[in-house]
């Protein structure tokens, strides 16, 4: 039993962390880093994360992932990808809110946090709603950011 209590909870973290989001952010000053990641940068991979994840494809969705990533600090690349797999087919949608509280760059690397709400339909019609706090550590791999670590809560 404890072990289905914790795969149940790890799916609804993974449910919170990939759900469709609605991105909100302040705007704010760019740090002059020609050679490294600027915080737009931050900012416009969020809001891609947001899309992908609204839009249930599973491969674009794991794009955004370093296959190094870790998910809450002890999911790694593989069981996230399962995890969102069996997201995708149980829902009829997937949608998130982010509003972003923290967005820093400084080099290759990136890191955002702030609040979500996800909104889960499953294919039977019920309606879930998560939420909580979320932060995002970004690298750069071959050009382009990666998720490298995503961590994420759900209030009680």
């Amino acid at each position: 039993m404890k072990g289905l209590a914790a795969r149940i909870l790890i799916l609804l973290l993974w449910l919170v962390l990939i759900l469709p989001v609605n991105f909100e952010a302040g705007g704010s000053s760019l740090p002059s880093l020609p050679e490294g990641m600027r915080e737009m940068e931050v900012r416009q991979f969020v809001e891609n994360y947001v899309k992908q994840f609204g839009g249930m494809n599973l491969e674009h969705y794991m794009d955004l992932f370093s296959k190094a990533a870790v998910e809450n600090r002890a999911l790694p690349y593989p069981d996230i990808r399962k995890a969102y797999q069996k997201t995708i087919q149980g829902s009829h949608s997937l949608s998130m809110h982010v509003k972003l509280h923290t967005v820093q760059a400084d080099g290759e690397k990136g890191f955002a946090s702030g609040r979500y709400q996800i909104t889960q339909v499953l294919k039977n019609g019920r309606v879930r709603i998560f939420q909580g706090n979320i932060q995002w550590w970004l690298i750069r791999e071959e050009g382009v950011l990666k998720v490298r670590e995503i961590n994420y809560g759900i209030d009680p």
